[in-house]
């Protein structure tokens, strides 16, 4: 059989075209096969490197670090860890970059792993001091109610004492006078009769009591509320004092008799009159007498 050589040419030709193409669509198909396959794991890897940094980020929020220091690193970290994710969404298919964030996440996990071991040992130490000052300030507080009964014992003691060294007065007296043509003092109740009020009281002993010297005003009121022989007003702090008479004497702890003479100028009205005595301020006691 004689086969022409054009037609065998032709066929050795198609059959060439039928394999090369064959062979071609074996490898694009092989090749885009293995694309998606790359393309899926790239896209796998990075959604699990983005749901591991948002992991990273959320335990890094649920931190609440009062030591300055160490929240500053945590704060340095979680940005750290936070650009990186940024870094990850905007990546596009490339494979070494998966690696190199896969490395820079393990490490990222370390530091972060490191950086909870602080906190976790900040954290003790400072449950620690904090039940060590609840146990300061209970003692404290003890001791601060204990100065402060004692506070209390100790004004009440100088209260005391105060009250048990206070000079006292007592036996008040109140008698009159008139004076006769000789000069000699009578007594008497006559009010137009009467020139001198006799004034006598008695300071008590009190060894508890310190030396001192005291000053005594007298106020003569009359029956028409107008003090008798005045001598002016003497100020105190938040009040004054219309007197008739002032004297003065030395009280060394024991007892001591006071008296004193006041003499009348003007005519007296019948009626009563009150006398008061007073140490500077202090009213002490008072007596009255009345007069006819």
């Amino acid at each position: 059989m004689i086969v022409n050589p054009q037609v065998f040419n032709y066929r050795f030709t198609i059959g060439t075209l039928v394999v090369a193409i064959t062979a071609l669509i074996v490898y694009s198909y092989s090749s885009y096969t293995s694309a998606q396959s790359k393309e899926a794991f790239f896209k796998q890897e990075k959604k699990l490197l983005e749901s591991q940094t948002s992991k990273i980020i959320t335990s890094y929020d649920k931190l609440d670090s009062i030591n300055k220091r160490l929240k500053l690193e945590l704060d340095n970290s979680k940005q750290h860890i936070t650009q990186t994710q940024d870094s990850l969404e905007k990546l596009q298919a490339n494979m070494s970059l998966i690696y190199q964030y896969r490395n820079e996440l393990i490490s990222l996990k370390k530091q972060q792993s490191h950086l909870l071991k602080k906190e976790d040992s900040f954290s003790i130490v400072n449950n620690e001091l904090s039940k060590q000052n609840a146990s300061i300030s209970k003692i404290l507080n003890e001791q601060l109610n204990v100065i402060s009964n004692l506070k209390e014992e100790k004004a009440k003691l100088d209260n005391n004492l105060k009250k048990g060294a206070l000079v006292t007065a007592n036996s008040f007296k109140t008698t009159t006078f008139g004076i006769k043509n000789s000069g000699k003092l009578l007594e008497t109740n006559k009010a137009n009769k009467t020139k001198s009020f006799k004034i006598d009281f008695v300071l008590a002993e009190n060894p508890l009591a310190s030396i001192q010297e005291k000053e005594f005003y007298y106020q003569i009121i009359g029956p028409d509320n107008n003090v008798v022989s005045d001598k002016g007003a003497i100020e105190f702090d938040r009040s004054s004092l219309i007197y008739s008479y002032k004297t003065s004497v030395l009280y060394s702890k024991n007892t001591l008799d006071v008296s004193v003479n006041i003499g009348v100028e003007e005519t007296l009205k019948s009626g009563r009159y009150l006398v008061n005595i007073f140490d500077n301020n202090k009213r002490v006691g008072s007596t009255k007498i009345i007069l006819q």
